[in-house]
């Protein structure tokens, strides 16, 4: 009774900045796994289908110059933190995926604010060590382990159980009970399918249409899970518009890094799948590299914000990455950020390119590393003030120019403008901008490392192994 109570009074407050009669806007962040910045057909894949992501897109803020990290920890630290995945000393995937305890996550803000809060789904910096979601902000959860499509392990705060039926189905169904349940509520909302990340498992009438196109068994096994997934988001929807939600619902989707393939361990150079026919066939934007490696085709995804009445559809210009989504969707929802203590935000607000089109704001330059392959880092430094700069493959990301500080020294600056695809490197035509990034980008890195909270070990007990040149 006392939590409803301080809830209310909470919301109170909160729909002072709505005006008197208008309530706080719920917020659904959909978070998909592995899905590439060419597996939607709003991104010209003319072989995938995403009719529901298609008309979600029709409907939202589209940001195409939008970086996230190179990998389901890392992009999950930044956007439940806000801040950069390094400074929350998670370097990879586990065991280097350990989320400092006193990093404040997403669903605190919104608690704090008399929000009801569920995280659904994969359970990767939503559950940490010891501590379950509702450790950290989340009021309720159903999450998942490992990456089982069918018949998954429901782990609840109680009562977990094996679930029968396929696993997108089971955690679709869960939140549109929760939506129901908590209409009249404002809610915040994570959900985190493993769609479409390996092993590629679908119901063969998703499957059958990609084979019957000539589609290899891959190919049409991962696309096949897409149009899964991509129902799902149709259902969703329906359920928004059904308990009259939709148009005070604020919709976040991304997908957490860029694309794998059964043949991503066969191979050592980081863009040789190139020469795969179905890579291809789903690389439809000609970006360099794949998931794990810093590469445009490892961290660079579409962003979708959409809230009817409130965010014109369309194209956005404004170069975003994934610390941004915290601090945007508090602004948007009129949430204060210090209702919870909290470290500094390394991202930013993206309200006034919401609002305005056109807007193009300043933002500080993305810093990412590459966590597989050539330059990923080693486990078996235990100083991280031993870790060098020229070791290790490291990129300074801005609106334009992107920098990659190369292992042994070397280095390279691409026009992303001109040259997406990282073709062509610059350095002598801009060697100004070369220089200057290549500053920033050192001087980055050894703010990182003197932060004292990178590169945060295991717990204690934890098996570990180098971890170098394996895709996670």
């Amino acid at each position: 009774m006392k939590e409803s109570i301080l809830r209310a009074l909470l919301l109170a407050v909160c729909c002072l900045g709505w005006g008197a009669h208008a309530a706080p806007p719920n917020v659904l962040l959909l978070i998909s796994d592995d899905q590439g910045f060419g597996d939607f057909g709003f991104n010209g894949n003319k072989l995938v289908r995403t009719p529901q992501l298609d008309r979600l897109a029709d409907e939202s803020a589209v940001y195409r110059n939008f970086t996230v990290a190179a990998a389901c920890s890392p992009t999950r630290a930044a956007v439940f933190t806000g801040r950069d995945h390094l400074l929350t000393g998670v370097w990879g995937v586990p065991n280097r995926a350990n989320l400092r305890p006193d990093e404040a996550r997403i669903p605190a803000f919104f608690k704090a604010a008399g929000y009801r809060t569920l995280h659904v789904g994969k359970l990767d910096c939503a559950k940490m060590g010891k501590g379950n979601p509702t450790d950290f902000g989340w009021d309720d959860y159903l999450g998942g382990g490992g990456y089982e499509h069918r018949d998954p392990m429901m782990w609840k705060p109680s009562n977990s159980a094996r679930g029968q039926g396929w696993t997108a189905d089971l955690w679709t169904e869960y939140t549109l009970q929760f939506i129901r349940e908590h209409g009249d509520q404002p809610w915040f909302i994570s959900l985190a399918y493993i769609i479409p990340h390996m092993p590629w498992i679908c119901d063969e009438k998703y499957s059958a249409p990609f084979l019957a196109q000539g589609c290899s068994k891959n190919l049409a096994a991962c696309y096949g899970s897409i149009a899964h997934l991509d129902e799902c988001i149709g259902r969703l929807l329906a359920g928004l518009k059904e308990t009259g939600q939709d148009r005070r619902t604020i919709i976040v989707f991304i997908s957490d890094n860029g694309p794998t393939s059964p043949e991503v361990k066969k191979l050592k150079a980081e863009d040789a799948l190139s020469k795969d026919a179905d890579w291809q066939k789903r690389n439809v934007a000609k970006l360099r590299g794949h998931k794990a490696l810093v590469w445009e085709n490892g961290d660079r995804v579409p962003l979708l914000v959409r809230w009817p009445g409130h965010i014109a559809p369309g194209a956005r210009p404004q170069f975003g990455c994934a610390e941004d989504i915290l601090p945007t969707v508090l602004d948007l929802a009129g949430v204060k950020p210090g209702l919870v203590p909290h470290q500094p935000f390394t991202g930013v607000s993206l309200r006034p390119s919401l609002e305005n089109a056109v807007a193009v704001c300043e933002r500080p330059e993305v810093f990412r590393m590459a966590i597989s392959g050539p330059g990923s880092p080693r486990d078996n430094i235990a100083d991280v003030r031993q870790r060098k700069y020229e070791d290790h493959h490291l990129t300074l990301r801005g609106p334009r120019f992107k920098f990659h500080a190369l292992p042994g020294g070397k280095r390279a600056l691409f026009d992303l403008d001109a040259d997406p695809g990282e073709t062509t490197d610059v350095q002598t035509k801009f060697p100004d901008s070369a220089a200057r990034m290549e500053r920033d980008c050192r001087a980055r890195w050894e703010q990182i490392l003197v932060s004292g909270r990178s590169f945060a070990p295991p717990p204690e007990g934890a098996k570990t192994k180098d971890k170098k040149n394996e895709e996670p």
